[in-house]
């Protein structure tokens, strides 16, 4: 490789880093701050860079929001979609599996769940969100939806109203992040998945939930 084609690259890989550093204290300031509260000064002051530099990269404030709810919605759909890929011994172990998936990133990630409420409570980032976000969460639905459908007809729940029951658990799920941004608590996780597990056995009284095994790190 070329001495001038390395320069780039190392280049191109310090303009990655430094693009996520400005995502990621953007995502700092409107979670504790709201998006009104949001400048390109004060995210370049927070992370000590200069203000031409977030410009460089987002150009206006208005795209670095944009992004940052791009960057979001990643961040989440990555191991969501891992799940969906993947093969499970069955529908109703996989469905738990999203499930958990979305709690615990919730309780991970509580900065991100904190922004996230940020564009769903100001105008104009509940048009950013429903723009770029809405989609992406209407197939997460649609993905519960078939494994719903699976379960039902695999284990003779017939007439059963998915689309109500789908309803349902993102409403609980939905309703999660919420207790979770406004009154987070050491065992959130625990209870919220009770919660979930309680719902589904009512739905599907005759069937078996399995327990989730956790790797070990």
């Amino acid at each position: 490789m070329k001495v001038a084609e390395v320069t780039r690259d190392k280049r191109r890989i310090r303009g990655e880093e430094s693009r996520k550093l400005i995502l990621k204290s953007a995502i700092d300031n409107i979670a504790k701050s709201g998006l009104g509260s949001l400048t390109l000064d004060r995210v370049a002051e927070k992370l000590g860079v200069s203000r031409g530099l977030v410009v460089f990269h987002f150009k206006s404030k208005n795209n670095l929001i944009m992004e940052v709810l791009e960057y979001l919605g990643k961040k989440y759909s990555s191991g969501w979609n891992a799940i969906v890929r993947e093969e499970y011994p069955s529908s109703m172990e996989k469905l738990l599996r999203l499930v958990d998936y979305d709690i615990r990133f919730a309780c991970g990630n509580p900065k991100y769940v904190s922004a996230w409420h940020a564009f769903w409570g100001e105008s104009k980032g509940k048009e950013m969100f429903h723009q770029l976000v809405i989609p992406r969460d209407e197939g997460y639905a649609a993905d519960m939806g078939y494994l719903l459908e699976e379960i039902s007809a695999q284990e003779g729940y017939d007439g059963l109203d998915i689309p109500t029951v789908t309803r349902g658990l993102v409403c609980m799920m939905f309703g999660a992040w919420v207790l979770l941004h406004l009154n987070p608590s050491p065992d959130d996780y625990e209870k919220n998945m009770k919660a979930v597990r309680l719902y589904l056995a009512r739905i599907f009284p005759d069937s078996e939930l399995p327990e989730l095994q956790q790797a070990v790190d």
